[in-house]
């Protein structure tokens, strides 16, 4: 479930907007789908190999994978390119936690304060106290209900996407979307438009959207009986 919820995070409820940057007709999907599965495999294949590397040289950390396969000297090179990873993974929820509980203090109390504050709050408040826990073991359900979270705000898209809520023009929740979040009506930027740099939005996102390398060697270690 923790591998799970690390590939089901901020990444993953971002691609719609990486396909809506480049696109903005219906046929922009086909080469998005492509691109998803084409990053996934490429994900999975490379997750694979770190846990053959720990297999073949008995390692149970990048540091030490590197150590052996290749050399001391160079082996912060993991350990660093680790550390900038999991900062931009801090960094990317965040921002999103920043818009959310902005928007519920906005909706259920009526407070409004600026999205700066609300970031500054969620990261001293309740980002950092996690990362200072030395045993995160105690956090392990919590991935659960990430995941039914992540899964939840699916079904609710698809339900109003599907009963026309937020159909342009004319539906009943639309009024209430700010101005900027407003839904795009079907345009000429189709399957074609892949091939504008727009498209790279979404290919940095999907280099996110499968990563969970960063705990490779730990899943592998923590399986039992795990194989190469």
């Amino acid at each position: 479930m923790n591998l799970v919820k690390s590939i089901v995070g901020v990444g993953i409820l971002g691609v719609p907007a990486g396909i809506a940057a480049f696109g903005d007709a219906p046929s922009a999907l086909l080469p998005a789908l492509v691109a998803i599965g084409f990053m996934g495999a490429v994900s999975g294949y490379t997750f694979t190999l770190i846990g053959k590397v720990c297999s073949e040289t008995g390692a149970s950390s990048y540091g030490e994978a590197w150590e052996k396969s290749i050399g001391e000297h160079t082996a912060w090179v993991p350990s660093l390119s680790c550390i900038l990873d999991c900062f931009g993974g801090n960094v990317s929820f965040s921002m999103m936690l920043a818009d959310t509980f902005k928007r519920l203090l906005e909706v259920t109390s009526g407070v409004t304060i600026s999205r700066t504050k609300s970031l500054l709050a969620v990261t001293v408040f309740v980002l950092l106290p996690l990362c200072l826990v030395k045993n995160l073991s105690s956090l392990a359900p919590f991935s659960l209900i990430g995941v039914l979270g992540a899964v939840y705000t699916a079904v609710a898209m698809g339900i109003r996407y599907f009963d026309g809520s937020y159909q342009t023009p004319g539906g009943e929740l639309l009024a209430d979307v700010l101005d900027e979040h407003q839904p795009l009506t079907k345009g000429t930027r189709g399957a074609s438009s892949f091939l504008d740099p727009r498209a790279f939005i979404l290919i940095s996102m999907l280099s996110k959207s499968f990563a969970t390398h960063f705990v490779g060697p730990q899943f592998h270690a923590d399986l039992l009986n795990n194989t190469p």
